[in-house]
């Protein structure tokens, strides 16, 4: 009976294991986008708000 114990350990929810990466994969997506429209928003904004002189250097 041991043997057949640990063969349960083995048998997945491929149904659950599915759902779990697609969720995964749309959550990972949006944070992608969220980063790179920020980085691009930010970076715009900060060409124009800088203005140094040689003085700061």
């Amino acid at each position: 009976q041991a043997p057949e114990q640990g063969l349960d350990r083995f048998s997945y929810d491929y149904e659950t294991i599915r759902n779990g990466g697609l969720i995964f994969a749309v959550v990972a997506f949006v944070i992608g986008l969220l980063i790179i429209l920020s980085q691009r928003f930010h970076c715009g904004g900060r060409k124009k708000r800088r203005q140094g002189t040689e003085e700061d250097l």
